[in-house]
């Protein structure tokens, strides 16, 4: 290419991808990545040295302000052509990504590492009773998800290692980032879901031991002050009882009573009109604290819900007939963005449920018990008014239509078949 004031922005931009793409950049460095495009551009010979470089370009640029000592000009090429830092290598950012990997793979190993100590321990307490205790089943599902998930994200990382790490490695590098590098560069730089495990408020998702019975919990509490009440809770049940009656009640000044939230919510949903009466009802009980009453009624209103919220999503009869809660819950998380609750409901709800169902709770237990369950209970009815479901989806394009966005109401027309009630 012969450079002059002729040469278009296109030209250069398409010289720049080319250098890039057929160079290694890890290898040669920024430096020799420059020399070589500028040889391109000014159409050089191969052998022309930096001086010869540097005094060809600044004859026929038609560029202002190109630095007069060398050291500035080279790194002016390499920012304004090849879009690098002027203080950051590539291969610097590789071997940072490459150290975060290896942390990252580490925490991965223990948390499996952790999983498998854990089976082992209930396959030799099934060989010496011969069963496990129905609480020691979900406790061996709930291990076998949690290995699974951090088996995925295993393959995820190895995959990245393999493909995709010396791009992003570049891109990191760029001075002007690219929407995607921005995005990652939100999530502490890390393109992979493993990486941004932290940003998740309620602990690590990947660890099986941050999940816990107040995972679906107090989550209208600042971020600063739940996990600090959450430490308390676990270190005292009479603390738990505590708050739990305080977040219930609610705070005028800060947050609404759950009644008050839930009574909102019975307005809002359809789903949940249709149980206002036994809603009512069993919020009543739990007024008057008649808690044996509120604790037989909240498990089956709760799995009845998730029951309700699968027959909106289009799951048939047929198929809820067959399906366990966990079922109803996959169906649920499959089709629901926001579904962030589904390993307490899998895994934990139901050892709870079934203390119910099967009698296992003794007098002065009902209290606890019906405190946990009117928490559990609020998460699912929010649930219900989710924009992922076909009516409340269409009521939010309806509403948006009637402060003059018309161009939504395009899209109701391709949105799921609004089920027949």
């Amino acid at each position: 290419m012969a450079y002059d004031k002729s040469t278009t922005i296109g030209e250069i931009f398409r010289l720049s991808a080319k250098v890039l793409n057929e160079n290694d950049v890890f290898t040669m460095g920024k430096r020799k990545l420059a020399k070589v495009f500028l040889r391109e551009l000014l159409d050089l010979n191969p052998t022309a040295n930096d001086v010869e470089l540097e005094s060809t370009y600044k004859a026929c640029s038609w560029r202002k302000n190109i630095p007069a000592d060398s050291e500035s000009f080279w790194n002016f090429v390499e920012k304004e052509y090849l879009d690098l830092e002027v203080e950051v290598e590539p291969k610097t950012k590789f071997t940072e990504l490459a150290i975060r990997v290896n942390e990252d793979l580490i925490a991965l190993a223990e948390n499996l590492s952790y999983i498998k100590k854990e089976l082992d321990s209930l396959e030799q307490k099934k060989m010496k009773d011969g069963r496990l205790t129905a609480d020691e089943r979900y406790y061996r599902n709930q291990l076998e998800y949690f290995e699974k998930k951090n088996l995925v994200s295993k393959d995820e990382i190895v995959d990245y290692m393999t493909h995709k790490i010396k791009q992003h490695a570049i891109n990191a590098a760029a001075r002007r980032l690219s929407v995607v590098s921005i995005g990652s560069s939100l999530f502490w730089d890390s393109p992979y879901a493993f990486g941004r495990r932290f940003s998740w408020p309620l602990g690590d998702p990947y660890d099986i031991r941050s999940l816990n019975v107040y995972s679906n919990k107090f989550m209208d509490l600042p971020a600063s002050d739940y996990r600090d009440l959450v430490k308390e809770c676990k270190s005292s049940p009479e603390k738990f009882k505590e708050y739990a009656t305080a977040y219930i009640n609610g705070a005028s000044s800060e947050f609404p009573s759950v009644r008050e939230k839930l009574a909102d919510l019975v307005q809002k949903s359809h789903i949940l009109f249709d149980r206002k009466q036994v809603i009512e009802t069993m919020l009543r009980h739990f007024d008057e604290k008649d808690y044996i009453s509120f604790v037989s009624m909240a498990p089956l209103q709760i799995e009845g819900i998730f029951a309700d919220i699968c027959r909106e999503i289009g799951v048939s009869e047929k198929q809820l007939d067959i399906s366990s809660l966990n079922d109803k819950l996959q169906h649920i998380d499959e089709r629901i963005r926001r579904f962030f609750f589904f390993e307490y409901y899998a895994f934990l709800f139901p050892v709870l449920r079934n203390q119910v169902a099967h009698g296992g709770l003794v007098d002065g237990e009902f209290e606890d018990t019906a405190l946990h369950l009117m928490l559990d209970l609020l998460p699912v009815c929010e649930l219900t008014v989710s924009e992922d479901l076909p009516v409340m989806h269409a009521l939010k394009i309806l509403k948006d239509s009637a402060k003059n966005n018309f161009l939504k109401l395009v899209g109701l027309r391709n949105s799921p078949i609004v089920p027949a009630r």
